[in-house]
């Protein structure tokens, strides 16, 4: 199961990375939401908004980025992932999401996240 999580996280990071937004939307419920900081700004945005407003519209992937899997602890059918991103759209991140297994397939219901 530690496998199918890690490749749900590593489609949100393809996804990011490549500014695929319908990739991104594919690593995520329907009704993924996610909350967090950039700096001192608190934000909240469902996950369809940050693809087509944040990842479509992106400039191409600084070729620093990087993203780094620290954990991933599955229980039953919930999941949660800790991810560090270098590099992505000028910030550093840290993003933990919470993943729940929907129709055999792991998928990011939740994002909170802040820059370092």
């Amino acid at each position: 199961m530690e496998d199918q999580v890690r490749a749900a996280v590593e489609r949100y990071v393809a996804g990011v990375s490549a500014n695929d937004a319908e990739l991104v939307k594919q690593a995520f419920t329907e009704d993924g939401r996610m909350w967090g900081y950039l700096g001192d700004a608190f934000t909240v945005m469902t996950a369809v908004d940050f693809a087509e407003q944040v990842v479509a519209t992106a400039p191409p992937a600084d070729p620093a980025y990087r993203a780094e899997i620290h954990s991933i602890e599955v229980t039953g059918g919930i999941a949660s992932a800790i991810l560090d991103e270098r590099a992505y759209l000028g910030s550093d991140f840290r993003n933990q999401f919470g993943l729940v297994l929907v129709d055999g397939d792991w998928r990011i219901a939740s994002k909170v996240f802040t820059t370092r």
